[in-house]
């Protein structure tokens, strides 16, 4: 496993690659050329999303991890809807690829559930900031108290 894993690039990356997919089903292009293609897209996309998600989920204590699960929900968001499209589209690459409907169905919904899971994520994380921000009345004392050597003078 590499040490370092460019995140923001990535995504970026990923994003730009399922808008290519997404508008591609929207042409009328040829099932026989752009099958093979965009199934094999998908399934990279899928995977991808997944490792992404699963070194962020693992990773608690890197640097702006929540801004990277931001980010990679909106990500998560493409795809779902990426694979909605396919599901619904009815151009000629889309129908070649009927006999896969139910894997993408699994792997949308699998990613939808990603998403809600991510979310709790970044709720929690922003809890803990704000614990982190408060003072207790314990540490407001200590904090206010004057000082014993100001008091001896």
């Amino acid at each position: 496993m590499r040490n370092k894993i460019h995140y923001e690039d990535d995504l970026f990356f990923l994003n730009l690659q399922m808008k290519g997919v997404a508008e591609g089903l929207k042409l009328a292009i040829d099932a026989d050329y752009f099958q093979d293609k965009i199934l094999a897209d998908l399934r990279f996309l899928d995977a991808t999303l997944n490792r992404l998600y699963s070194t962020l989920k693992d990773n608690v204590n890197l640097i702006h991890r929540a801004e990277y699960l931001y980010q990679l929900v909106k990500s998560e968001g493409i795809f779902v809807e990426v694979m909605g499209n396919v599901l619904a589209a009815s151009g000629e690459v889309s129908q070649a690829l009927e006999p896969y409907k139910a894997e993408f169905a699994e792997r949308r919904a699998s990613h939808e559930a990603d998403i809600q899971e991510i979310r709790v994520f970044l709720k929690l994380a922003s809890q803990d900031e704000e614990r982190e921000d408060v003072i207790t009345l314990e540490e407001l004392a200590l904090l206010t108290r004057p000082d014993e050597d100001e008091e001896k003078s």
